[in-house]
């Protein structure tokens, strides 16, 4: 019931990530923008068992395409496989780490926060630099990918701090039963 409830309730706020993050202010000096829906996507993926996380990453790779969708000259520039390859591969790391270490951490989820951040920002960029032609890294790139990637580090543990105290964790052991996760499909017969 417990992962049911925090399944949904992550759902519901993918959307509203995307919304949110559009309309934060932009960081100074550089006009960075503020990415929340890598860190909820952190959270789901450590926080929920194996496969519901699946299909969260399913639906956070949905949105996420969605938002980015770009067409030049007829061509889809940032498409939906991608995403869909990033988060899947991204989920089975972090469940990984949630079942190597028996439950979700706060420490995790910051850092695994900023890692997804950072990978995805230079995916999207090095998937445009060759669908474009070229490869112009400077320091300007290299500071567009970590500013918002800090910021998801420093955002993470306070998102982690108002989910965990709304829904307990879905990963708890149920009285007889081991931690759902890569053993545990986390289903109930």
């Amino acid at each position: 019931m417990r992962t049911t409830l925090l399944f949904l309730i992550l759902l519901v706020l993918l959307p509203i990530s995307i919304v949110v993050q559009d309309q934060l202010p932009p960081i100074p000096p550089m006009q960075e923008r503020i990415f929340l829906l890598p860190i909820l996507f952190c959270f789901g993926a450590l926080a929920l068992p194996l496969i519901p996380a699946l299909f969260f990453a399913l639906a956070t790779a949905l949105v996420q395409g969605l938002a980015l969708l770009q067409i030049q000259s007829g061509q889809i520039e940032l498409g939906l496989v991608g995403p869909i390859v990033f988060f899947l591969g991204w989920t089975v790391i972090l469940q990984m780490l949630s079942e190597a270490t028996h439950g979700m951490r706060w420490e995790f989820h910051a850092f695994g926060s900023f890692l997804v951040t950072f990978t995805l920002l230079a995916g999207e960029f090095l998937i445009l630099c060759v669908k474009r032609g070229g490869f112009p890294v400077d320091e300007m790139v290299l500071f567009r990918m970590a500013v918002p990637s800090a910021a998801a580090l420093l955002i993470a543990p306070l998102l982690y701090l108002l989910l965990s105290s709304l829904v307990p964790y879905a990963t708890e052991p149920v009285p007889g039963q081991g931690r759902p996760g890569f053993g545990n499909s986390g289903l109930e017969l």
